[in-house]
């Protein structure tokens, strides 16, 4: 088993950062192979619409960071997705990031990747109601099953300045990332 996580934020030692790694290490714990990504540390360029991958055993055209992440997610069995909520949505580093798995549709928008992958959404917000986004969250979850993944959980930190020091949301993010590897 192998799970990936990719941290949605420019702030490594932050609340959604600490929740992506608490995932792998619940995933880590339950025997999978894991592997963090930054994105904000990756050279992702946004989606060109030039419909290059699309057809069989095509990929996208641009040389950049995303190369190496699609071939770590067609090898993942699962992936954790962690942003911090800017303006409403996930960050931009992770708008891109989604964006650029459009890679992995066929013409017809049937996916590319082979099944029974899953995944899961860690997010960070300021606001404390963790329902207020939650139509986010939604179509992020939808992409992700769009493209042939189970998206069991979904782990809102709402209104926590150091999720670190909250033991009950950092035990929810590990059991998450064990529920990645059965």
């Amino acid at each position: 088993m192998r799970v990936i996580g990719f941290v949605g934020s420019p702030r490594k030692d932050g609340n959604s950062a600490a929740l992506v790694r608490q995932a792998l290490a619940g995933a880590s714990a339950a025997g999978a192979e894991t592997t963090i990504f930054y994105l904000n540390d990756m050279n992702i360029r946004g989606c060109q619409a030039c419909m290059s991958c699309k057809g069989e055993g095509r990929r996208c055209r641009q040389a950049d960071g995303m190369q190496e992440l699609y071939d770590e997610i067609t090898a993942a069995d699962g992936i954790v997705i962690g942003s911090p909520v800017y303006m409403g949505y996930v960050s931009g580093q992770t708008k891109i990031f989604l964006d650029r798995l459009y890679a992995f549709y066929n013409p017809d928008l049937s996916s590319k990747l082979p099944k029974g992958k899953k995944a899961a959404l860690v997010v960070s917000q300021g606001y404390s109601d963790g329902n207020a986004y939650s139509r986010a969250f939604e179509a992020v979850e939808h992409t992700l099953k769009t493209l042939g993944m189970e998206v069991p959980d979904r782990l809102v930190a709402a209104g926590i300045p150091d999720v670190t020091k909250h033991e009950e949301l950092m035990k929810k993010a590990y059991e998450i990332g064990k529920k990645l590897v059965k």
